[in-house]
């Protein structure tokens, strides 16, 4: 599936990028996107700081974004369909792009609230909401926090909370406190996304794991509540995203889209409506007279062969794609 930005924040960025010299803002994402690539323990400076570097964010992070906490969302109404959240709690949400992400998935959303400790953010993803046309968006609140030092004594539960990737920027020694707190005000969904390497994939699955010892279900991507199977290997997803023009301009990429990688994990006060045997970790690898793929499964991690001859499964597992699920076990079980 190929996903664009809505219309609307597409429009909404590129009439903010025009208050600056294009050599400004694509500047400002040149720089972020070398700080973006550096692994961060949280003791660096914000990623951000600044009006030039908010839009160069805008420009360059923003769409890649969107695209993967779309893609993850889409996995977590895949697995609970008749969920629908009334308020929501985005947790370090830059200039808002998980609000847009879960207003289109959950059309129902009636209140929003975003923590950011950045004003230029704040004050970009106020003007980003307000040209929405969606009143549940420009009605956001606002919150001025810094995670792990001013968070407000006192706040509401929320149906939906989200860490958009924010998580591998804070202190090791700060994440799991964090996660608890929010889990406390959460009633329904946690969602944890973050860019899908190697580095950001230990703070997901370090995460799942403390929210399973607090009673949490796992609801995406695995379809089991057992301790990851992975050993020397990362789960992760792609989705397909359309370039928005000042994305293209800011890479200096020709390609009308990109595969944005990310991983995630969401966690809920229930478990998932539709049960499932597993999901495809990994592209399937087409071989000669076989193809094999790399499940995580209720039965382990397991990589079946599907053999040529076995014509009709053979035709099957070429229309697979990373990510799918698969309801019921199909395949000679080869475990990893």
């Amino acid at each position: 599936m190929l996903v664009s930005l809505p219309e609307q924040l597409e429009s909404s960025i590129e009439a903010a990028l025009r208050d600056l010299p294009p050599s400004q803002w694509m500047k400002a994402a040149r720089s972020i996107s070398r700080r973006y690539r550096v692994r961060r323990n949280g003791t660096a400076s914000s990623l951000v700081q600044g009006t030039s570097e908010a839009l160069g964010y805008a420009a360059l992070i923003l769409p890649a974004a969107y695209a993967q906490l779309y893609g993850a969302m889409m996995a977590v109404h895949a697995r609970i369909p008749q969920w629908q959240p009334r308020s929501m709690l985005d947790i370090g949400s830059g200039p808002g792009t998980a609000l847009w992400a879960a207003v289109e998935q959950w059309p129902l959303l009636q209140t929003l609230t975003a923590w950011e400790r950045e004003a230029a953010f704040i004050h970009l993803g106020r003007r980003f909401a307000t040209t929405s046309g969606k009143q549940t968006l420009c009605a956001t609140r606002w919150e001025h926090v810094i995670i792990g030092k001013h968070l407000p004594a006192h706040f509401p539960m929320y149906d939906l909370v989200v860490f958009g990737h924010v998580l591998n920027e804070l202190p090791e020694t700060v994440r799991q406190e964090v996660v608890e707190m929010a889990w406390k005000h959460c009633s329904g969904v946690l969602l944890i996304v973050e860019p899908g390497t190697s580095t950001t994939f230990p703070v997901v699955k370090t995460m799942r794991e403390h929210l399973r010892s607090l009673a949490a279900f796992t609801l995406a991507p695995c379809v089991h509540d057992n301790e990851c199977p992975l050993v020397n290997d990362w789960c992760h997803f792609p989705q397909r995203l359309k370039r928005p023009r000042f994305q293209r301009q800011a890479k200096n990429a020709s390609a009308g889209w990109e595969e944005s990688k990310f991983s995630y994990v969401a966690m809920g006060r229930f478990p998932p409506e539709r049960t499932a045997w597993g999901r495809l970790i990994h592209q399937p690898s087409v071989r000669k007279g076989f193809v094999e793929l790399t499940i995580s499964s209720q039965d382990g991690l397991v990589q079946p062969r599907v053999l040529k001859r076995d014509r009709a499964m053979y035709r099957e597992s070429l229309l697979y794609e990373w990510g799918d699920v698969i309801a019921m076990p199909r395949f000679s079980q080869e475990k990893r």
